[in-house]
């Protein structure tokens, strides 16, 4: 099931990845877009890379990135793919290998299909989680979790508050930490900051096909391709986890 669909977001992140290599080799301009968010000339080059291979295999199918313009057309598609070229624009330009390529695709709702690509360390997650369970989780004695955070969230102290055994982590892009998480490189993803669905939509269909329960910072669903595409926050992490967070958190909230 969506063999065709991994191989090709695969080959499309693999591509953009070349050109975000070569263009932060050879020099590339940057500016602001609104406010503090960062763009650059990779950005665009990989926004067009992966648009043209994405729309132009699967021409039926809705479409949502950071680097388009967006319209209500994607709101009647069962599919839409949601993209965000690079996540983590601030860590790339400072030469930082926590960015990456986040490709998700959405099926009714739901992640069902997602590649986080990170160029800069050659790492490649990719999965496909419709049919995921989650996972049962073994509770180890005294063990300490690791907490994926944003590097900002971890400089400036905003992070919800961690129960005993916790320990935050800081780390680039929020793309990159879901992937790591999903691939047992760390326990959580904690954020009380709101996020775009192009930020999280190929990272918690990794997360989902690794058994983690995924929802936003006051433990509800994340719904995506939503008319306005936004999450409340957001904590990943195996469900007994998951609910020793949760519950924490909701103490302070």
């Amino acid at each position: 099931m969506l063999a065709e669909e991994l191989r090709i977001a695969v080959h499309a992140a693999t591509k953009a990845g070349e050109e975000v290599l070569r263009l932060r080799r050879e020099g590339l301009r940057y500016g602001h877009k609104g406010g503090w968010d960062l763009v650059t000339e990779a950005d665009i080059r990989a926004a067009e890379i992966l648009h043209d291979a994405l729309t132009g295999a699967f021409p039926g199918d809705g479409w949502l990135s950071e680097e388009h313009t967006d319209t209500s057309e994607r709101l009647g598609r069962d599919r839409v793919w949601i993209v965000d070229p690079i996540d983590g624009t601030r860590e790339y330009l400072q030469g930082l290998p926590e960015y990456a390529i986040s490709i998700g695709l959405v099926i009714d709702g739901q992640p069902a299909l997602g590649v986080v690509h990170n160029p800069a360390t050659n790492e490649m997650h990719a999965a496909v989680s419709a049919e995921a369970q989650e996972a049962p989780e073994l509770i180890v004695p005294g063990r300490r979790f690791d907490v994926l955070v944003g590097r900002g969230e971890q400089r400036w102290d905003e992070i919800p508050p961690l129960p005993p055994g916790c320990r935050s982590r800081g780390v680039g892009s929020v793309a990159y930490r879901l992937a790591l998480v999903a691939a047992g490189k760390g326990d959580a993803v904690l954020s009380a900051y709101g996020r775009s669905e192009w930020d999280v939509a190929a990272g918690i269909a990794l997360c989902h096909a690794a058994g983690l329960r995924a929802t936003d910072i006051f433990g509800r669903p994340l719904p995506f391709n939503q008319r306005d595409p936004h999450v409340r926050g957001l904590l990943v992490a195996r469900p007994g986890l998951h609910r020793q967070l949760a519950k924490h958190i909701g103490r302070y909230g």
